[in-house]
């Protein structure tokens, strides 16, 4: 089971990174550009880099995920 979560750089989306980490959940996170990576680093998710308001990257960030724990606000 895959799982992708979006605002992963946000207070509320690091906290659910840390506990699908924890739990040993495969998780591809979709951020920004311009979001800080930092909250990412060491957690063993996968990265994608897009943006929810365009159709190609939130296709290719959905691709082969089962569930999506969506966290982003702007």
């Amino acid at each position: 089971m895959k799982i992708l979560l979006t605002g992963a750089s946000g207070f509320v989306g690091s906290a659910v990174m840390r506990r699908l980490t924890r739990e040993r959940l495969e998780t591809k996170v979709l951020i920004r550009e311009s979001s800080n990576k930092l909250n990412l680093d060491g957690h063993g998710v996968e990265i994608c880099v897009g943006d929810l308001l365009d159709m190609n990257s939130l296709k290719s960030a959905v691709e082969g995920c089962d569930i999506l724990f969506h966290t982003a606000a702007d």
